[in-house]
Parts: C-alpha cells; structure tokens; sequence
C-alpha cells in the first residue's frame, strides 16, 4: 500500500462588517484562517492556536458551518478541513503582524464583490454563503 496521509484542518469563518477574513501564503490564493490538528488537540484549540498564529486575533469557535473533503494529489495526503464559525471581540489584525510559525504572509478582509476576483478557496465562500453563519454571533466576548 502507497504511503498515505490524512489530514484534518480546522478553519475560521471570521466576518466583520459582511467582510471575510482571508489569508495567503502568496498573495495568490486566499483562504480562512486555520491549519492542521496537533496530535491530542481538539478542534476548537486548533482554531483558538492557528487563528492566533496567523493573524494575532483571539476568536471563539462557535458551531461547524461546514466540511470539505478531498484528495491533495500533490501531497498524497487525504484532506478533511472543518470550517467553524466564530465570535471576536477585535477584528483588527495587529500592524506588522507576522506568522512566526508558519507561511501565511498576509491577512485581509474582502467583501463579496471582492471575492469575484482573486482565487479563494473553498468555492463557497465565493458565494457568499459564509455571511449566514456569522449572525448572531459578534458579540463581545472574554477570551
């Protein structure tokens, strides 16, 4: 049997303002925040971590929103990103921010129209469908 790897992601949906936050390795190709389970994590100390490493923001899971599941031919490995919604309490990634951890070089947010045009990932946000897990859920919160 080839070797074989799966992966679980976990994913922040973060919206202010009916903006998304979005982040990329290469200013190419935009997508939430989030990353790998750590062996003994749960999914939502994942979110807490990966959000935090990549943008400096502190969020709270909320509910899954949605699951995407695909083969990474590239990488041989098979992919299960789980994408929560969340709370925040501050929506502005600190200046200068930089992912000490990992390749995300930038963090911005994009409203739908904007979305049209740049390459983001999965296809559903493009449809704007993650402005319905988002409401209700901005209040301030402790974390």
């Amino acid at each position: 049997m080839q070797d074989y790897t799966l992966r679980v992601t976990a994913r922040a949906i973060i919206v202010k303002n009916r903006q998304l936050l979005l982040v990329s390795n290469d200013y190419k190709t935009w997508h939430t925040p989030g990353g790998h389970l750590e062996p003994g994590e749960v999914l939502p100390d994942c979110i807490v971590r990966e959000v935090k490493e990549e943008t400096g923001l502190d969020v709270k899971p909320k509910q899954i929103v949605y699951v995407a599941e695909f083969f990474d031919k590239k990488y041989n490995a098979h992919k299960v990103e789980i994408y929560f919604a969340t709370a925040i309490s501050v929506y502005e990634p600190p200046k200068d921010w930089l992912d000490q951890d990992g390749p995300v070089k930038t963090s911005q947010f994009f409203d739908l129209e904007s979305l049209q045009d740049i390459h983001v990932v999965p296809l559903f946000l493009k449809r704007g469908q993650y402005k319905f897990f988002s409401m209700n859920l901005h209040k301030k919160i402790m974390i």
